[in-house]
């Protein structure tokens, strides 16, 4: 599993939701920071949800409206596992 991340904060400032796609489609966003705690829960759901699975993707998190639930890292990689995407480093 390769997880690129986006510009890394100490920690997030507010609630936030991970947001996991590929070929830096992410960088359309007008914020593209994720906190290095985040992007660590993201390491560890790769090796329990994405437990064998070749995968690459770009993350970053956004804050959420109030009151909205904020789902985990292990959901977040799910989620996006559901979509088969993967970027593809083959030359």
């Amino acid at each position: 599993t390769i997880i690129p991340p986006g510009g890394l904060r100490k920690e997030a400032t507010a609630p936030e939701e991970l947001v996991l796609d590929i070929d830096d489609k992410l960088l359309k966003n007008e914020k593209r920071s994720i906190s290095r705690e985040d992007v660590a829960q993201l390491c560890l759901a790769a090796l329990t949800v994405g437990r064998g699975k070749r995968v690459s993707f770009d993350c970053i998190a956004r804050e959420v409206e109030e009151g909205k639930t904020v789902k985990s890292a292990e959901e977040a990689l799910a989620e996006f596992l559901e979509t088969g995407k993967t970027a593809d480093y083959s030359l």
